[in-house]
């Protein structure tokens, strides 16, 4: 049953077609694709759904619950406002890497457990990675290159942390950890990457303004947001995540303030944003995390119009610098 099909599905099997359309239709496909698993979202079921067995664990494909779908409808949404701003681009390799980093996003918002998250999470990575070298410069490959490192560094925290959690509980159901264990550090530490959480966080203004004009409207909606999702699931109330927060808030605004180039102004205003939304899971209340969902749900709105805005000056001048 379609009402029963997972959203990622829709757009990991969908990019794999890309290269056979040519022309407007392939611009219109890529657009209809996100809709497409929009309308399957608002069609879905609340339980879970697409469990394999798998080296004696069960694995939940398809997990819905409000939360799930708040990300959901947000992400896809997001996918088909990036997808009409980039309906002049004829490039393949943008559009499949585009699609395969949001049905990743996808996987990660709709996974029912710790293994088929982290299958999707390290499909992020790598997918994201080809829509930073893609704008074919010598400075986007070295980001690439130091980009992909660290979410390397981030994806083996969080398998080590699945593979102690896994080893202690016997479970591999992703839900609220309440115990102070190093496995659940461990955990937290390959999201808080993702997060851009300080020390580990200069790979994003690193990043994502040396994406193509399009790759960087896309890149703002979802390795963050994907984080503060996995956050609110597993670590509401976790003390510590108050403090890391308040540093991204300050640390944000003040970088954002001393730099000169739109995008990376606006890399920072990321760091920033999403630090009052970790701060929101650290608190851990309902109103606090409800707050957090509806921050990140707004946060992908305006940052995507604003990367849009500065990659529209970027590609019509080829400058990206205030002063200039």
């Amino acid at each position: 049953m379609t009402s029963n099909l997972p959203p990622a599905l829709i757009l990991i099997l969908g990019a794999l077609l890309v290269p056979f359309f040519r022309g407007k239709a392939k611009n219109w496909y890529v657009i209809l694709l996100p809709a497409a698993a929009f309308y399957l979202i608002t069609q879905l079921e609340t339980g879970s759904s697409w469990q394999i067995h798998f080296f004696g664990f069960d694995l939940t494909f398809l997990r819905v619950d409000k939360l799930s779908k708040v990300f959901g409808y947000i992400f896809t949404m997001n996918a088909v406002a990036a997808f009409v701003y980039a309906f002049y681009l004829k490039d393949n390799t943008q559009h499949m890497a585009a699609l395969f980093y949001i049905g990743s996003s996808l996987g990660v918002v709709f996974a029912g457990d710790l293994v088929s998250l982290y299958f999707f999470w390290e499909i992020m990575a790598i997918a994201s990675t080809f829509l930073i070298l893609a704008r074919k410069t010598k400075k986007a490959e070295a980001a690439a290159m130091r980009y992909i490192l660290v979410h390397i560094f981030g994806g083996l925290c969080l398998l080590a942390g699945i593979i102690m959690y896994i080893t202690q509980t016997g479970s591999v159901a992703f839900d609220p950890m309440a115990e102070r264990t190093l496995a659940n550090y461990l955990i937290l530490a390959g999201i808080l990457v993702n997060a851009a959480a300080p020390p580990i966080h200069a790979w994003l203004p690193d990043a994502y303004p040396e994406a193509t004009v399009t790759g960087g409207v896309i890149l703002s909606a979802y390795t963050t947001k994907t984080a503060v999702y996995t956050l609110v699931r597993g670590f509401p109330g976790w003390e510590i995540l108050i403090l890391v927060g308040c540093i991204m808030t300050i640390y944000g605004i003040i970088y954002a303030l001393l730099e000169n180039d739109m995008r990376r102004i606006l890399a920072y205003s990321i760091i920033n944003q999403v630090g009052f939304m970790v701060c929101g899971v650290g608190i851990g209340t309902m109103m606090s995390l409800n707050g957090t969902v509806a921050h990140a749900f707004c946060h992908i709105i305006y940052k995507a119009l604003l990367w849009m805005s500065a990659g529209s000056v970027l590609y019509m001048t080829g400058k990206s610098r205030c002063t200039d």
